[in-house]
């Protein structure tokens, strides 16, 4: 809290000089720099979305991780320094689980909300004083192999890198999970500390990772959820005309965001093949077994801090198959 309260004075300052009278200006934290995609095709085309909706009379100040660190994030906007948030529900573990469950959920923006599933995280991230705005998804995740696989096809007796939800992922396929931040991807497979690394489909490029990477699997797996959060106050306080802009253009982001990755994600692993990387597709069991594992491993994790919402979450998913493992 005396962190918060230190940037509130100086966020304060910052707004006694903001926009001009007749505009509301929100200021948007985000958990990554615009030198990740993620920022570039999920935050800030939201920003361009409601500023164009708005005739410009809803504008943005935009703050990156430079200011709060991405683990920190959540207790700003909760208590009012900041307004909104664009980051990932990993980044907020502390506070909420069950949201990890939607990237183990099928990638289709119009069966999610019509099947109740935004509805379900907005109430639940309602009684955290936060209001969601939107949930866009980019493609999955897969794996950067300093070689390639093992004899077997998997990552038997391998060390890949790999976040929390993965684990089960790299141990059902014979690796063991090693824990490293994204900055040391490169110089740990360049060395050899680690014979793989799982990370969003976009990134190898702008990371320079086919230098120490000869392929990437397929096929990709999961999708990347981004939430948008607003602070519930600030949401309350807002006309209605403005609420009506902000959701309606959540919602668009997430209809765009899908067709823009799925155009990015494809421009991508062609570049990677153009500077000499591999494609290596898992043999159909293999990929099973991935697919499987990843899923529970999701849906474990989710369920940690919040069983219940997340066993309601699952039937929810179910009833309207969008899991992309069904248990059996």
């Amino acid at each position: 809290m005396k962190y918060v309260n230190t940037i509130l004075a100086a966020v304060g300052v910052a707004m006694l000089a903001g926009a001009p009278a007749q505009a509301t200006e929100l200021s948007f934290l985000t958990s990554w720099n615009s030198n990740y995609r993620g920022t570039e095709g999920m935050a800030e085309a939201y920003v361009d979305l409601v500023t164009k909706a708005s005739n410009g009379k809803i504008t943005f100040r935009v703050a990156g991780p430079e200011t709060v660190p991405p683990f920190e994030q959540l207790e700003p906007v909760q208590a009012g320094v900041f307004d909104m948030l664009f980051t990932h529900t990993a980044y907020h573990a502390g506070a909420t689980t069950m949201n990890i469950a939607v990237d183990a959920m099928v990638n289709d923006p119009a069966r999610r909300r019509s099947a109740g599933v935004f509805e379900f995280v907005d109430k639940h991230y309602q009684t955290l004083g936060l209001k969601l705005l939107s949930l866009p998804a980019s493609g999955g995740i897969h794996f950067l192999m300093r070689e390639g696989l093992s004899p077997a096809g998997d990552f038997d007796g391998m060390k890949i890198r790999g976040t929390p939800p993965i684990h089960s992922t790299i141990k059902a396929l014979g690796g063991s999970p090693v824990v490293l931040p994204g900055g040391e991807i490169y110089t740990s497979l360049e060395r050899g500390v680690v014979d793989g690394a799982n990370w969003p489909v976009l990134g190898a490029v702008a990371f320079k990772w086919y230098e120490v990477a000869k392929g990437f699997t397929r096929p990709a797996i999961g999708n990347t959820t981004h939430p948008i959060l607003i602070n519930l106050d600030t949401w309350n306080a807002l006309s209605a005309d403005e609420q009506a802009i902000l959701a309606e253009q959540g919602k668009q982001l997430e209809l765009d965001v899908r067709q823009r990755f799925d155009v990015w994600e494809a421009e991508e692993e062609k570049k990677l093949v153009e500077l000499g990387m591999k494609r290596i597709d898992f043999a159909p069991d293999v990929a099973a077994r991935e697919i499987k594992a990843q899923s529970e491993g999701y849906w474990a994790i989710a369920g940690k801090r919040d069983p219940d919402l997340t066993a309601e979450l699952y039937k929810i998913a179910a009833a309207n198959d969008l899991l992309f493992a069904p248990a059996e």
